[in-house]
């Protein structure tokens, strides 16, 4: 069932030199340390922490980007890293709707036949009203296959170090089964430094990747 959540994204090469990117765009790079790297409500690391960074670039709407995350299949893959490289557009309209269209590679080396690597094709749309307040929704599937994810997310902003947010998703596959999952957290925000703390859980009943948690993640990002 949830084979192809560990699927997605796409790598890009940029059709420029580094010394003009660095004219035209922006580099930055992000490094993290989680106590559990969750996604769409299930543990990749096997309750365990994890390590994660990664290097965006960003020139207009344009942007691309690679990250990695040490992981913890158990028996459904002998990779220890996961590597995504992504590419995508992103701006805000007029009416302050802000949106972002991705695509996303997945990779896992060291996988060998059990390789879950793929493609994700995802899209957003978020709105931020005057109050501190935004809402959002996306969307994603691989192509070639029968899943899709969705989720809608609301925030908060206490103040400009503080914010709350939360998130519901549906997973849906007609080969696999579908679930959903919800999260609620809060995070600070300290200069280049943010503390995350998380409230993770799903539908799925006995497996033990999908069962409640709670996450704490440190980044820093410049």
């Amino acid at each position: 069932m949830l084979e192809k959540m560990w699927g997605g994204l796409i790598a890009v090469a940029l059709p420029i030199s580094a010394e003009t990117a660095a004219a035209q765009g922006s580099w930055t790079a992000n490094a993290s340390l989680t106590s559990d790297y969750t996604w769409r409500g299930i543990s990749l690391s096997n309750g365990d922490p994890a390590i994660q960074g990664g290097f965006d670039y960003a020139d207009g709407a344009v942007y691309a980007g690679v990250w990695a995350s040490t992981i913890d299949f158990g028996d459904a893959s002998a990779a220890d890293f996961e590597v995504s490289y992504y590419t995508g557009l992103a701006g805000v309209l007029k009416n302050g709707v802000s949106w972002d269209v991705r695509a996303t590679y997945f990779d896992y080396p060291g996988a060998g036949a059990e390789d879950l690597s793929g493609l994700e094709l995802s899209g957003g749309l978020g709105y931020s009203f005057g109050s501190g307040l935004w809402v959002g929704a996306d969307g994603a599937f691989t192509p070639g296959e029968d899943d899709t994810y969705s989720s809608l997310k609301a925030g908060y902003a206490l103040s400009s170090a503080v914010s709350v947010d939360a998130a519901i998703g549906s997973y849906t596959s007609e080969t696999d089964g579908d679930y959903a999952d919800w999260s609620i957290g809060s995070t600070v925000s300290l200069g280049a430094a943010a503390i995350d703390l998380r409230y993770w859980d799903t539908d799925i009943e006995n497996f033990a990747p999908a069962a409640e948690r709670i996450v704490l993640t440190l980044s820093i990002s410049g």
